[in-house]
């Protein structure tokens, strides 16, 4: 929350938008998830897991 409220002060507004959440959610949670072994026997990555939510999201 930090990071987008940040990112919302840099741009010269007072509070974040989603656009903010969207654009930080990938660099800011890429290195706080862990795959399953099974996810990566799939072939299945952190940033493309992370791809499908801001799909599904948006």
């Amino acid at each position: 929350m930090l990071t987008v409220r940040a990112r919302a002060l840099a741009d010269g507004r007072l509070s974040p938008s989603i656009d903010d959440v969207m654009a930080l959610a990938e660099p800011v949670l890429q290195h706080r998830m862990a795959l399953t072994f099974a996810a990566r026997a799939d072939g299945k990555t952190i940033p493309q897991l992370l791809k499908n939510i801001k799909e599904r999201i948006a």
